[in-house]
């Protein structure tokens, strides 16, 4: 099963991702492919495909998207809450959150 998502980055980008969930296990996130949202062909473009690539073979041997979210970048924000400080973090932070069917 797959869900593509809409990751809003806090300087207004929007980037979609495609999730790819276990058959056996349905909110158990495996894979992660960047869709769009950067300029096509730029350095960002390619970071972000590549660790796509990078994190889901973290979930395919077993890692939670919450284990890697809580020692990934931080910064705070003017109101004095934390946000991630990456659009890796935002990546991560995304597939921490259930499948809307779930």
């Amino acid at each position: 099963m797959t869900e593509t998502r809409k990751v809003e980055t806090d300087v207004g980008q929007t980037v979609y991702l495609s999730v790819g969930y276990d058959p056996d296990q349905p909110d158990e996130p495996r894979e992660v492919f960047y869709s769009s949202g950067f300029k096509s062909g730029s350095m960002l473009e390619f970071q972000v495909q590549d660790f796509c690539v990078l994190f889901s073979l973290l979930l395919q041997y077993g890692m939670k998207p919450n284990e890697v979210a809580k020692s990934l970048a931080r910064k705070e924000n003017p109101d004095g809450t934390l946000s991630f400080a990456s659009i890796s973090g935002l990546i991560v932070n995304e597939l921490s959150k259930p499948p809307k069917w779930a």
